[in-house]
């Protein structure tokens, strides 16, 4: 980042190996834990690869913004072109340019951001649901453990494990789908708590839209790959 500074690198390094710590427990253990999925891949390995894309495309926004790369050009001319493929009624996009409305012009780097921490969390919920639905997922059935891989969901407890599983699928994609709006939604109604010109710092930006952009991947995934385990029990039940 081209204003970051030595404290906030330090954090950051800090922040990590936390992160990477409690990455390395969790996949050591063979109990259930916090982590979704864990024996289930590529779930989690979407979810990372999807966060780190998200963070990176974003930096290198931001670093355009300011010249700092040789293809920055190129850059801002390829989220312009997704701000203006993202131009549409109802977009997300469009109202969270409309949140930082100045005048009668918003700022155009956070369109730009929007639209393009949009277009990835978008790419990445589709290319999830395609690969859980058209190849086997997951790929060890029968030893699949639903305890170990939906520590938070526990079988036993009231109707059935299928119908269960397809209700809190469904809530997870439905509220994925109306989080980028409600997001935007409350933040503009926020009564002077929340000030649309700290996302004129990069780095408030970035960590907005990512939160913006991959808490929605991260539900919508979490209620599709349910539904796939859903689908699976009832075909067994069947068999």
């Amino acid at each position: 980042m081209p204003e970051a500074n030595r404290n906030a690198q330090e954090i950051s390094l800090i922040i990590g190996a936390i992160l990477g710590a409690f990455t390395m427990f969790e996949y050591a253990s063979s109990h259930p834990g916090l982590v979704d999925f864990r024996f289930a891949p590529p779930y989690n390995r979407v979810r990372f690869f999807s966060f780190a894309v998200l963070v990176m495309a974003l930096i290198f926004l931001c670093r355009a913004d300011v010249g700092a790369d040789s293809f920055s050009a190129d850059m801002i001319a390829f989220s312009d072109g997704l701000v203006r493929l993202l131009n549409v009624p109802f977009s997300p996009v469009v109202l969270a340019d409309g949140l930082m409305m100045d005048g009668e012009e918003g700022i155009p780097l956070v369109a730009r951001a929007a639209a393009l921490s949009f277009t990835i969390a978008t790419c990445s919920i589709i290319f999830f649901s395609a690969y859980i639905w058209i190849f086997r997922w997951p790929t060890e059935r029968e030893s699949f453990n639903l305890w170990v891989n939906l520590p938070t969901f526990d079988p036993t407890l009231g109707q059935d494990i299928s119908w269960r599983l397809r209700r809190q699928g469904m809530m997870n994609m439905l509220v994925a789908i109306a989080l980028p709006y409600t997001t935007i939604s409350i933040a503009s109604r926020s009564g002077g708590w929340f000030d649309p010109s700290a996302l004129e710092n990069h780095q408030s930006l970035i960590w907005g839209c990512v939160f913006w952009a991959f808490t929605p991947v991260v539900l919508f995934n979490r209620g599709s790959a349910m539904l796939k385990i859903a689908w699976l029990i009832d075909r067994a039940r069947t068999d």
